[in-house]
């Protein structure tokens, strides 16, 4: 058990793979021979088990964290990780005797076997020797051309079009969902970031899946748009792009040192229509922006969308790559789920204050870098079932309009149940969801929220700029008043019509 506790002083949950060195393992040497003396095994051991276990880290921390193994057993990550690293993937499996800390790990290894089995198959992995967890080779680097400045992108890149999926190194794939979004190996964003193109703002570095959202919003120039939760400011850009830089867009950012940094994104991007707000989205009201009708929210968040690689945290003249604004910790057992809720609540009030505060406004869209259904799906049911939103008019986007070739959707069986005019396949076909890695990106969320142009003409003027603060939803309410309001009528009618055909 010595060879365990030695390798255990040297990782913990944040290690990560690119910290330790993707090209190189000289640090993890180093610190070794810091503390040689007080090793009691072979140091040459120790440095194999810990530089397998930091491959295989991002797949060990799936299955620990389904497997629930922390919440069971009273036994370290540090030394859970090493151990669960020989039992499922070394040829020898635990080279220890018996004892409580093998025992711990045995008493759920087929748990452990199942869960390994299902990680697997949803990275798509059918030999671990093909897994180079969080390398260049795996990972792909987005970037998209902003249209608000000229420039002569893509052409002027020094890479080859192919297509071919991921990108081989030297190569540049056209995204088909998003238009100007190209994908690269990952091993050229130094690269990237030392050209002119990128220092000028015509090239900006953005996941894919970041690139939803403001497709999804579909602002028009001449409109007048909110960005509820700007920093750092690639959605932000993205939307002033889609504009023709001809509207305004009212960018919300409450820290003080992210509204620095989305103001430099801005400015270099060329963006002269952003309008950066150095304060609540919650604080806006009506009067201050009569004409807005289109708001963007992508609250905070867990980030467990977000996984690492090797030059993901990159700083540019003090600028933050998007990836870098969650910083995608996670927990386990009874501190997520209580994590998960207070994050659903605040979620869920930032977009209750989109959905009834702008008379004006007929589309919002909701985006998460999250996994987790309450995060997405049950912020979305909370919000159709509310009957001051629902007496608004709104309801949940169609697939149609939610890039309908995206192919993977929300989850019906969260919306089970719902007395709503809309069915739970429908509400999800207008969900969108990227896997993590096996998506090509982040992990991310998104789902619209739409009404009648006629239905805000009607309440323009008609709320309350002075109503009570909104204190949570209230269990005790009565889904069935909702069952009447506008949207069910609507469809109602519409049934009507169809039958009568």
């Amino acid at each position: 058990m010595n060879l365990y506790l030695d390798a255990a002083k040297f990782i913990s949950p944040k290690t990560s793979f690119a910290k330790t060195s993707a090209s190189n393992f000289s640090d993890l040497q180093s610190a070794i021979q810091k503390v040689l003396p007080s090793l009691k095994s072979d140091p040459k051991r120790v440095y194999a088990l810990l530089k397998s276990t930091i491959r295989y880290k991002e797949l060990l921390d799936d299955v620990l964290k389904q497997a629930e193994l922390l919440r069971y057993e009273k036994i370290s990550y540090s030394i859970a990780i090493v151990l669960v690293h020989d039992f499922l993937i070394s040829k020898t499996g635990i080279t220890a005797g018996k004892g409580p800390l093998k025992d711990a790990i045995l008493r759920h290894k087929t748990r452990l076997k199942g869960e390994f089995t299902k990680v697997k198959i949803k990275r798509g992995i059918r030999d671990l020797g093909e897994f180079n967890a969080s390398s260049s080779d795996r990972t792909i680097r987005w970037i998209r051309v902003n249209k608000i400045l000229p420039s002569l992108l893509p052409e002027s890149l020094p890479f080859t079009e192919t297509s071919e999926f991921p990108p081989p190194p030297g190569t540049i794939w056209a995204d088909p969902f998003i238009p100007h979004l190209y994908a690269v190996a990952n091993s050229h964003t130094r690269q990237l970031i030392s050209t002119p193109t990128y220092q000028r703002g015509e090239l900006i570095l953005q996941d894919r899946a970041s690139c939803f959202p403001a497709i999804v919003l579909s602002p028009m120039s001449g409109e007048t748009v909110i960005d509820a939760c700007a920093a750092p400011g690639n959605k932000t850009t993205h939307l002033a792009a889609m504009m023709g830089n001809i509207g305004k867009v009212i960018a919300y950012e409450l820290n003080p040192d992210r509204a620095k940094v989305l103001q430099r994104m801005v400015k270099r991007a060329g963006a002269s229509i952003v309008r950066v707000e150095n304060r609540d989205f919650t604080g806006a009201v009506p009067a201050e922006w009569e004409e807005v009708t289109k708001v963007m929210c992508d609250p905070s968040c867990s980030g467990s969308g977000i996984f690492r690689k090797e030059g993901f945290a990159i700083t540019v003249s003090g600028d933050e790559t998007e990836e870098q604004e969650k910083d995608g910790d996670d927990t386990s057992g009874d501190a997520l789920a209580k994590r998960l809720l207070n994050l659903s609540i605040f979620q869920t009030k930032i977009m209750k204050h989109a959905l009834t505060k702008f008379p004006k406004a007929t589309r919002v869209v909701y985006s998460t870098c999250s996994i987790h259904a309450e995060e997405n799906e049950d912020v979305v049911r909370k919000l159709l079932t509310d009957p001051e939103i629902a007496k608004l008019g709104w309801l949940a986007m169609g697939r149609e309009n939610v890039i309908p070739t995206w192919h993977r959707r929300g989850w019906t069986e969260r919306f089970q149940g719902m007395e709503w005019s809309q069915t739970p396949e429908e509400i999800a076909e207008g969900c969108m969801r990227a896997e993590p890695i096996v998506d090509g990106g982040i992990g991310f969320f998104v789902a619209g929220f739409e009404r009648d142009s006629a239905d805000t003409h009607k309440r323009a003027g008609s709320l309350d700029d002075d109503s009570e603060e909104w204190n949570g939803f209230d269990d005790a309410v009565d889904s069935s008043s909702v069952m009447m309001t506008a949207p069910r009528r609507r469809n109602k009618k519409r049934k009507k019509n169809k039958n009568s055909v």
